[in-house]
Order: structure tokens, then sequence, then C-alpha cells
């Protein structure tokens, strides 16, 4: 398996609704994955724009809709990338669309060893 389809099985199974410390609202999940024999800490995240200002915009995406943006962010922009940490791994980020609302989202995928 790649990184691409793992990280897209480890959304579809851990990707859930968050409320963040800084108030905004969206969906976050985080899992250790493998990919071609490698193990990395993956997560994903992705925050409703606006939603930190306007206390009562709320999330209308489903976790299902937003599974399938993020997957077709992995699928547009995933490319490999060595880290501050001086780690290497692979990272996609942008603004995507699920039920007609936009998010600010990442996706990345960290080397362990």
């Amino acid at each position: 398996m790649d990184v691409s389809q793992a990280l897209t099985n480890m959304i579809k199974s851990e990707l859930g609704r968050k409320e963040f410390s800084t108030g905004s609202k969206g969906f976050y999940g985080s899992d250790k994955i493998t990919a071609e024999g490698v193990r990395y800490q993956a997560q994903a995240q992705a925050v409703l724009i606006g939603s930190k200002e306007g206390q009562r915009l709320a999330v209308q995406a489903t976790p299902e809709q937003m599974s399938a943006a993020l997957a077709g962010l992995i699928m547009d922009s995933l490319t490999a990338r060595r880290f501050r940490t001086g780690r290497t791994g692979y990272r996609a980020d942008g603004k995507i669309e699920a039920h007609g609302q936009w998010y600010q989202a990442s996706v990345q995928a960290v080397r362990l060893s």
C-alpha cells in the first residue's frame, strides 16, 4: 500500500468532528500508518473557515463528506518533504469544499524511523 492510500484509509477510520482550542470548528484525525514497509505518524485536520470569528457558524459536512474532500486533497497535492525537525514524510494542504462550506485543510505523514 502506498502513502496516499494509507492516509486515505486512516482518514476514513479516524476522522471526527472537533472543536479546536482556538474556538474554531472542523475535523481531526490521527494514527500511525504503514506504507510500503515504513511506519509514519499521520494526521489530518480541516478547519471551517470563519468558524472562530462566527461562533454561530456550524459544521455542516459529515465525516464521510470530509473524508472524500481530504482524499481529493491527497490525490491532488501530496508531496514528499523534509520537515523542520529533520524528519521526512509527506504533506498536502490547501482549501477544500465540503457540503457547501470551505475548510483550510492539511494532511501529513511523518516517518518514524
